[in-house]
């Protein structure tokens, strides 16, 4: 995955019901780790078209749909 790539939420299927939606990844990526998580996770920053704001997400709950060249 890289910046520029055409993405979709692969998360939980919760917020895939309510907002079936795409967006370009714009950041990343970058390593993060938290008290939640033992380990370094992935993460990019994705603008949402449809929510018009951007946030950051680990790689394994996107699915790229294009990829960018």
């Amino acid at each position: 995955m890289k910046v520029g790539d055409l993405v979709k939420w692969n998360g939980s299927t919760a917020f895939r019901v309510a907002a079936r939606d795409t967006g370009i990844v714009v950041a990343g990526p970058r390593l993060t780790h938290s008290t939640s998580h033992s380990q370094w996770r992935t993460t990019y920053a994705v603008a949402w078209f449809g929510a018009k704001e951007t946030f950051w997400h680990n790689d394994e709950h996107l699915e790229v749909l294009s990829e960018n060249r």
